[in-house]
């Protein structure tokens, strides 16, 4: 006679298994979405209250967009997984640093938001959608045990720094701000370079991907050009 499967048989282990796999992954991924998030305000706010306190053009380090990437880029090396996990998390640091950043103005220097001023933190939001899954994605590709991965990590970290630099020479800020955004983007690929090879096509592929990067700064500041011009 065959017996009635208990609690304890095959055919129910696999389904318990199965939901219990997807609850933990669940928890684990929200509690890191918020640490992301949470992680976001923290270098948003920190961009305000530093910006103009440290000497010099070194102040451009704490307000620039190249540094918040770097946020997404960690997160996304943390989880490394490369997949929807880590895009989120990359999405919530900068969608996070937004909050921060306009939070603080509202906290720390009593600034009113009025639906014109939430075109900003709208705008940036937006970008960070954007921004975030891709910088997230490079930095789970770090660490990768691939080395084309790895490079084009390093590639795209670096360049988004040299990238901004370029722009703001182009926009006529002061040549130390360039000069400081632009050496930190060389620094990248041979500080995180995993060896000497990783370093050099880290450091070879630099220039196209800063030229990319340029040209969507100059998309980027088109368009919230257009998007402020409206608002107001």
């Amino acid at each position: 006679m065959t017996e009635a499967p208990t609690s304890g048989s095959d055919d129910v282990t696999p389904s318990t298994a199965l939901v219990a796999r997807v609850l933990t992954e669940a928890m684990t991924s929200g509690s890191g979405l918020l640490a992301a998030a949470l992680g976001g305000m923290v270098l948003g706010a920190l961009s305000l209250l530093l910006n103009g306190v440290l000497p010099g053009g070194s102040s451009r380090l704490v307000n620039s967009g190249a540094v918040w990437v770097v946020g997404a880029f960690v997160a996304g090396a943390v989880l490394r997984d490369g997949g929807w996990r880590t895009w989120l998390a990359g999405t919530a640091v900068l969608v996070g640093a937004v909050a921060g950043y306009y939070g603080s103005l509202v906290v720390f220097e009593h600034r009113t938001m009025s639906p014109g001023v939430l075109t900003g933190p709208a705008q940036w939001a937006l970008v960070g959608l954007a921004a975030g899954p891709l910088f997230a994605t490079a930095g789970a590709w770090w660490r990768d045990p691939r080395r084309a991965r790895r490079v084009v990590a390093l590639c795209l970290l670096g360049g988004v720094f040299v990238a901004e630099g370029a722009y703001l020479l182009a926009s006529h800020r002061p040549p130390a701000e360039a000069l400081l955004v632009s050496a930190a983007g060389v620094l990248v690929p041979l500080a995180l370079g995993r060896g000497a090879r990783d370093r050099l096509f880290g450091v070879m592929g630099l220039l196209p991907a800063a030229v990319a990067g340029f040209g969507g700064y100059l998309v980027l500041d088109a368009v919230m050009d257009v998007a402020f011009t409206r608002a107001g």
